[in-house]
């Protein structure tokens, strides 16, 4: 009787052990552990390429607002063709990379401010800045873009609902590289909050940025601006020097082209053929 009961237990023992041998290398076949089968994957971070290009599609848009004293007032809906614009801003390794094919001397050069004077190894994917307007629009024609209009630029950030900031109508800290967050240009893409319903980025804050336009009063504003005419050029968005809950993507800002401050720009481009780089 207690041999047959010893022998009841070792076999109940031996087929336990089999089950958890033949559990295990289950697992092992899948290549996972049977805590990690089932884990949710880990999400992939979509790759930063400078140079890519986003399609606005044709339509009609919110551009301006109608703040007593704004000179981007009467609020007006109008329509643009579709254009591409540059997913993110111009980097410093893409600049550089078009002065050394190219040749070009950007104009702060000769005035001991040349651009490469901020740039550093750590700071190749940092918007390129201390560029002129046209430093700006010949690199664009370069790679046969141009420099998007003020209009496409407020499309392009706000998307078609007239909103305030990229991701809506409410300030949001930690969304925007402004005053409220590193206080001085970063990388491309690092704040992953900043992007337009259009997925494009650092619209609100990281730099200001070059368009085409010249500085003119907008349809049906029936105010005076001694500095409206072709004599500025508009820039656009916030810095990482502007209070972002003070900042509006409606806002405008006017310089001489020639102005060497910490500008930067992304470029656009006609139609809706496949933009590449």
């Amino acid at each position: 009787m207690f041999r047959t009961c010893c022998y009841s237990v070792v076999v109940m023992i031996l087929i336990l052990f089999l089950a958890a041998c033949g559990q295990k290398k289950e697992g092992s076949e899948s290549g996972e552990t049977p805590s990690a089968q089932g884990a949710a994957p880990t999400p992939e971070i979509p790759a930063i390429k400078p140079g890519e290009m986003v399609l606005i599609p044709a339509g009609e848009f919110i551009l301006g607002d109608d703040t007593k004293g704004s000179q981007a007032n009467p609020q007006q809906k109008i329509s643009l063709p579709a254009f591409w614009i540059d997913k993110y801003e111009v980097t410093n390794r893409e600049y550089l990379d078009f002065s050394i094919k190219s040749g070009y001397q950007t104009e702060g050069a000769s005035e001991g401010k040349d651009w490469r004077t901020f740039f550093t190894a750590e700071k190749a994917d940092f918007p390129v800045v201390y560029i002129t307007w046209k430093d700006a629009d010949s690199y664009c024609k370069s790679s046969g873009k141009r420099l998007p209009t003020e209009q496409e630029w407020e499309k392009a950030a706000r998307g078609t609902d007239g909103r305030i900031y990229s991701w809506g109508n409410e300030w949001k800290l930690g969304l925007t590289n402004t005053y409220e967050g590193d206080r001085t240009p970063v990388a491309i893409g690092k704040y992953s909050g900043d992007v337009s319903p259009y997925g494009v980025h650092d619209m609100v804050g990281n730099v200001m940025e070059w368009t085409s336009s010249w500085y003119l009063p907008y349809k049906g504003n029936a105010q005076q601006d001694s500095n409206f005419g072709q004599r500025f050029r508009v820039v656009r968005g916030a810095s990482s020097r502007s209070y972002g809950d003070r900042f509006r993507l409606w806002m405008r800002s006017a310089y001489l082209p020639n102005s060497l401050y910490d500008f930067g720009f992304r470029c656009a481009k006609d139609g809706e053929a496949p933009a590449g780089k």
